[in-house]
């Protein structure tokens, strides 16, 4: 008789684990209903910004990244490329991006006209290999955007020397990382400036939305004109410094998100109380591990929560094999770390960059790029047999869901011998 689900047995797992998300209750509605009834769904309604629901989550969100600033954008894409553009990246610049990570980290790139430089990732973490990352440095290079993936931080201190030695602009992507911190301080501000998404599927959401956040005055002033079609605070309302977009967040949004970050930070403290109990759980399962924390990480405000496959430990089952096993039981597990290596969609392999092929063709570029051609050896073995994740929402109700967790995992190690019969081997 079978014993594991994926050959007909019965599941280890036969009920939902973690709540429906987004979260939301009465308090949601009552900012959606202040913005309603004021008449003002646009943050230029107010004589006085920090006034609106926009400006006073702005506010509130500086405060709680520790950053000096906060400017609330259309989602977080525009963030990454608003931020480029404030720290002064342009045609002809090599920006370098991590290879796993979701594929606006590096379009954002190619959007403000620069071009991605893809770096390999640290095996044990799924961030920026710094050693890589200074590597990869070159005479046309302008900036990273460094990506704390799944939300855990990626080496700051490491990174922070490199970008010094070499005057590059540090952006943080901090779409996967609301609220994690290194050293006590929150990420976003650590670098020149930090960008945030606050898309539907975040620890923090209004549905679409994203954010920068920064301690520099100059790059503070010129994304909010980058963001606001190029005007510049205290000058004309029809007065224009600079060629840019219309990025503004609504009310609506802003409303959201003032009620939305209320509730954050207990929200986290539970996900990283879960996440603790889960990989103690893990230490006693040949084959799985969570990631070996850095003393240096004090806080992972995780959007997923990556940790590690080791097929040679768990009797030589592939990653992808066990993942169709552990699923079948009930278990929400999937690949880690973003998926496949950015460079390898077609975007990228096809050299999709339009009628002039810019920016990689741009002749203020001028060298050769072929990404059919990239490999990043670590990110390419890393997502086709070691990344595993379990998303946020999972992490938001009982232990006890960490121990059925748990026990879909047990029960296909230790039925492996039936596994490998499913599977043929």
């Amino acid at each position: 008789m079978a014993k594991l689900a994926i050959n007909g047995g019965p599941k280890a797992i036969t009920k939902s684990i973690g709540p429906d998300w987004p979260i939301r209750d009465d308090s949601d509605l009552q900012q959606l209903k202040e913005v309603l009834e004021s008449g003002n769904w646009w943050r230029g309604g107010f004589e006085d910004p920090k006034q609106s629901k926009v400006g006073r989550f702005e506010e509130a969100f500086a405060k709680y990244q520790h950053a000096k600033h906060c400017l609330a954008v259309t989602n977080g894409t525009t963030a990454l490329e608003c931020g480029m553009k404030a720290a002064g990246v342009e045609a002809g610049d090599e920006v370098l991006v991590p290879a796993l990570t979701f594929v606006a980290s590096a379009t954002a790139i190619a959007l403000v006209n620069a071009v991605p430089v893809f770096v390999d990732v640290d095996p044990e973490t799924y961030d920026i290999d710094p050693a890589a990352m200074e590597a990869a440095i070159t005479d046309k290079t302008r900036a990273a955007v460094i990506v704390h993936n799944g939300g855990y931080p990626c080496d700051m201190d490491r990174i922070l020397a490199i970008a010094k030695k070499h005057n590059l602009a540090l952006i943080e992507d901090c779409a996967h990382a609301h609220g994690s911190e290194w050293k006590g301080r929150r990420v976003g501000a650590i670098g020149s400036l930090g960008t945030f998404s606050f898309q539907m599927g975040k620890t923090l959401t209004c549905g679409e939305g994203g954010a920068i956040v920064t301690d520099n005055d100059d790059l503070a002033e010129k994304a909010f004109s980058f963001h606001h079609i190029g005007r510049v605070p205290g000058r004309p309302f029809y007065e224009f410094h600079r060629v840019a977009s219309n990025l503004r967040m609504t009310e609506w949004q802003g409303a959201i998100l003032l009620s939305q970050l209320a509730r954050l930070d207990a929200q986290l403290d539970l996900r990283e109380a879960n996440a603790k109990h889960l990989a103690a759980g893990l230490k006693k399962i040949p084959g799985v591990a969570s990631i070996a924390r850095d003393p240096r990480v004090t806080r992972w405000g995780f959007y997923y929560w990556n940790f590690h496959y080791r097929q040679d430990e768990f009797e030589g089952i592939p990653r992808d094999v066990f993942l169709k096993a552990v699923n079948a039981e009930g278990a929400p597990i999937g690949v880690g770390a973003h998926g496949q290596p950015i460079y390898q969609n077609p975007l990228f392999r096809s050299m999709n960059f339009g009628r002039t092929g810019c920016p990689v063709k741009c002749p203020l570029y001028g060298k050769p790029v072929d990404y059919a051609k990239t490999c990043c050896p670590t990110a390419e073995r890393l997502h086709q047999t070691q990344a595993l994740s379990i998303g946020h929402r999972y992490f938001l109700g009982g232990m006890e869901d960490m121990d059925l967790i748990l026990s879909a995992i047990r029960k296909v190690r230790e039925n492996c011998d039936e596994l490998r019969r499913h599977c043929g081997q």
